[in-house]
């Protein structure tokens, strides 16, 4: 006979009542700590996953926003450099017509020769005004051709140096220098006048 033959039904029982195992309505501590630690890890995870997200999204609008404004500066700053420069242009300009004018006062006469070309023919009785300081300088010059019936020079010291006026009964002939300055700063897209 066996070992196992030999045990009796009790000894049996007992062996078999130590590998029952615990009932399902007490569970351990441990486990259930362990599960309860998993569970709100997981939730955390998914939350710090949506808020994250929404984060993101937040910064990633704030950035193209960001962007956007920048590039409407950078724009801006092009037109405002663009006519800063062409202020800086104008001035320098400016100061070199009256440096010329001033080192080379015969220039007044290469001006007044183009304004009475434009004289119609038939004009007569047009007067020629001039600054007294370039009259002083055209009048000489123009004696020997000028046609005292049909062109008078007059003295006005309102029109500044380097410039005329021609006035006839079909219109004027505005070749002073504000008038000239202004033609060609408006092709440059500007308005600002000669005194400014």
């Amino acid at each position: 006979m066996s070992r196992d033959d030999e045990t009796t039904a009790f000894e049996r029982w007992e062996v078999v009542e130590l590998a029952i195992p615990a009932t399902p309505s007490e569970p351990d501590p441990q486990v259930e700590l362990a599960r309860l630690r998993e569970q709100v890890r997981a939730e955390a995870y998914a939350e710090g996953l949506v808020a994250g997200r929404a984060e993101g999204e937040q910064a990633c609008m704030r950035m193209k926003q960001l962007v956007e404004s920048f590039g409407d500066a950078m724009e801006n700053l092009d037109f405002r450099l663009a006519d800063m420069l062409l202020e800086l242009a104008l001035d320098i300009a400016r100061q070199v017509v009256a440096g010329e004018l001033a080192a080379h006062p015969e220039r007044i006469l290469e001006i007044v020769n183009l304004a009475l070309k434009q004289m119609v023919e038939s004009t007569r009785e047009a007067r020629l005004l001039l600054n007294p300081e370039d009259a002083a300088l055209v009048r000489p010059h123009l004696e020997q051709v000028l046609d005292k019936a049909r062109l008078r020079v007059v003295e006005d010291v309102r029109i500044v140096r380097g410039g005329c006026l021609i006035e006839t009964p079909h219109g004027d002939i505005d070749a002073t220098l504000p008038a000239r300055w202004r033609q060609v700063v408006q092709v440059l897209g500007s308005n600002r006048d000669w005194l400014d």
